[in-house]
């Protein structure tokens, strides 16, 4: 089970890796002319026209005419509105929801399901978001879980990571598993939904902002339940657990005895029928 699990971690990971890259080096289509425009530009001509045009109505022609918004990625992270082009293809997306939906998914993937956030912040994170959970009514209980049980494994054990494997296994995972399972669920119909949408051209190709914040949900509810998975107890057959248990593999022994005993009965199943005949 921990193998697949570090298959399920990885193949999330190259994933994760892949659509950030894609967005944060794009080969720059080059364009050259006087009839290029800024993205006010365009919004100013549009206005001029007289047509109640906006960004999502235009042309492809038009879309080539727009220039890529100045400086890269990370100097554009809080702009509303980032014009960026991959090959003869322009882009207009909402680089602030983008930026907000990755980051809030890295902080509960790296510090909530790993033993980072505990060595961090030695479970006042946990205990803080626990707080904001109670304080707002949207789960006490969960809000007292992240209060008190972070902490009190971590004082059990000298090994943050340790700790972290123990409230895992012991707390979470028995607990919260079925929550985590249905949260990659939902992520995966908002992807398949977003998906839909744009496949009957309800959102324009050019404006692919709820597509890319569908794809960073899916990609963290799917960390979220491999990181589950990869610290689930794998199950461990005890002594004499195979006895009666579907599913278990019986010893040589186990079989011979068993056989030998099926044995006894039908013979002595036999000689009380013989014995009751006249």
């Amino acid at each position: 089970m921990k193998s697949s699990g570090f298959i399920r971690h990885l193949t999330f990971g190259t994933l994760l890796f892949a659509v950030l890259f894609a967005f944060a080096t794009p080969i720059m289509a080059q364009h050259g002319g006087s009839d290029m425009k800024t993205l006010d530009e365009m919004k100013m001509m549009l206005r001029d026209e007289g047509r109640d045009r906006d960004l999502s109505q235009l042309t492809h022609p038009e879309l080539e005419m727009l220039k890529p918004s100045p400086g890269g990625m990370l100097t554009n992270l809080f702009n509303t509105e980032y014009v960026f082009k991959i090959g003869n293809s322009t882009f207009i997306v909402n680089m602030l929801s983008i930026f907000l939906t990755i980051l809030i998914g890295g902080v509960v993937v790296v510090f909530f399901f790993t033993p980072i956030g505990l060595f961090l912040f030695r479970g006042s994170l946990h205990a803080f978001a626990g707080a904001i959970l109670k304080a707002t009514g949207i789960s006490n209980k969960f809000g007292e879980h992240l209060m008190k049980e972070p902490k009190k494994w971590l004082q059990k054990e000298k090994s943050v990571r340790q700790a972290f494997a123990l409230y895992m296994h012991n707390e979470f995972i028995p607990e919260y598993k079925n929550n985590i399972t249905a949260i990659a669920f939902i992520g995966t119909a908002f992807l398949i939904l977003n998906i839909g949408l744009r496949g009957v051209k309800f959102m324009t190709a050019h404006q692919p902002d709820l597509i890319v914040i569908a794809i960073a949900v899916e990609i963290t509810v799917l960390l979220l339940l491999g990181l589950t998975t990869w610290y689930e107890k794998e199950e461990e057959e005890e002594p004499g657990a195979g006895a009666g248990m579907p599913g278990k593999q019986l010893s040589v022994s186990e079989v011979q005895r068993r056989l030998d005993a099926l044995k006894e009965e039908l013979e002595a199943s036999v000689r009380a029928e013989s014995g009751m005949r006249p």
